[in-house]
């Protein structure tokens, strides 16, 4: 119902604004990942064959963006970069929050995806679909699966990232910003530091020549944003918006697929490079979760301390997860069975 219901909101606010004498011209879909072989390009290009349907042309645009500035652009843009300019999208990425992919799901199919597309169209962009890449776990030369091996160890940070050194600071963990500009440089500085990172961004740093520990964590939401700023939207001629909604979501069961067997191939191919998979346990995870402060404080000083407790209320409530009591006024206090189930479950490639 909330899905139908979005449905029909863009293809009204398309109609509302739809401008007299507008034709139908070719789609360019610019992927604002730089590697080719991401699992959002591998998306962007699916997008673009799938059903083709008359009167909507997408094109994915070149990396050499050479593509007609005429064109309406469609942009798939990280979560984490959209939410400089949309803060309430960060809720999204909370740390320790969300057990597993299926409650962020909930949470982005939900109310919580409403609030965010209502928040975008005010900062000028109209959101149309939620993608994956996957959730972070933790790359070193150690297992992290118990506190004490956590303490003052350093995490390198690859991007600027106010919710990883707070989530780092509170588990008693040193971050450093860091600016390589070869994977030769990133693992010099990985021969003493850490890294938190989906699957497959540790296999696209080829972390396997420096780390020897994989502690599966689970511990924080990675996605991507499908947007067009909002006049590109209501430019869109005749059939295109409800065409191009109903790609969409007729490709969403198929991305997230795609995504998590591209994790799964990342920490295959990881642990056949020698590298060992600890799967972190319910309790630790639990544990983990505890030490973060209050959930507002991840949020944007942007946002009023009401509108960030807000967010968070309405993230836990969407995902299915309960809040109680505990150091934050919203403190997620139950695991669902099924974060106990995947965190006990064996990659198969046992302990060194």
């Amino acid at each position: 119902m909330v899905r139908l219901g979005r449905r029909l909101g863009l293809v009204l606010i398309s109609l509302l604004f739809w401008l007299p004498g507008a034709s139908a011209r070719q789609i360019q879909v610019e992927v604002a990942a730089p590697d080719e072989r991401h699992i959002v390009h591998l998306s962007a290009r699916h997008l673009a064959e799938v059903n083709a349907t008359p009167g909507l042309a997408l094109v994915v645009a070149p990396s050499n963006d050479q593509a007609d500035p005429a064109d309406p652009r469609l942009h798939v843009l990280s979560l984490h970069d959209l939410a400089r300019e949309v803060p309430e999208l960060s809720v999204a990425q909370l740390p320790f929050f969300y057990p597993d992919l299926e409650a962020v799901h909930r949470a982005l199919d939900g109310a919580l995806g409403e609030r965010l597309r209502k928040a975008a169209l005010e900062k000028g962009w109209t959101i149309l679909a939620f993608w994956d890449e996957g959730m972070q776990v933790m790359s070193g030369n150690l297992a992290y699966t118990e506190q004490r091996a956590l303490q003052g160890r350093e995490f390198l940070l690859l991007r600027d990232d106010p919710i990883a050194e707070i989530e780092l600071r509170a588990l008693d963990v040193w971050s450093r910003r860091a600016r390589p500009d070869s994977l030769g440089e990133l693992h010099k500085e990985c021969v003493v530091a850490s890294r938190s990172a989906t699957l497959q961004q540790i296999e696209r740093e080829q972390l396997e020549r420096v780390h020897l520990d994989l502690t599966l964590s689970n511990h924080r939401y990675e996605g991507w944003i499908v947007a067009m700023r909002n006049q590109a939207w209501i430019s869109l001629a005749d059939e295109q918006p409800s065409a191009l909604v109903e790609r969409l979501d007729g490709m969403l069961a198929w991305q997230r697929r795609q995504a998590a067997q591209t994790e799964a191939s990342a920490l295959r191919r990881l642990v056949q490079g020698a590298m060992t998979a600890h799967p972190l346990g319910a309790q630790t995870w639990r544990s983990y979760r505890d030490m973060q402060p209050p959930w507002e404080n991840f949020l944007s000083a942007s946002l009023t301390l009401e509108s960030r407790r807000d967010l968070v209320v309405l993230a836990a409530g969407a995902a299915g997860i309960e809040l109680g009591s505990g150091r934050g006024d919203a403190r997620a206090n139950a695991l669902p069975d099924s974060h106990e189930r995947q965190q006990n479950h064996r990659d198969g490639s046992g302990e060194r």
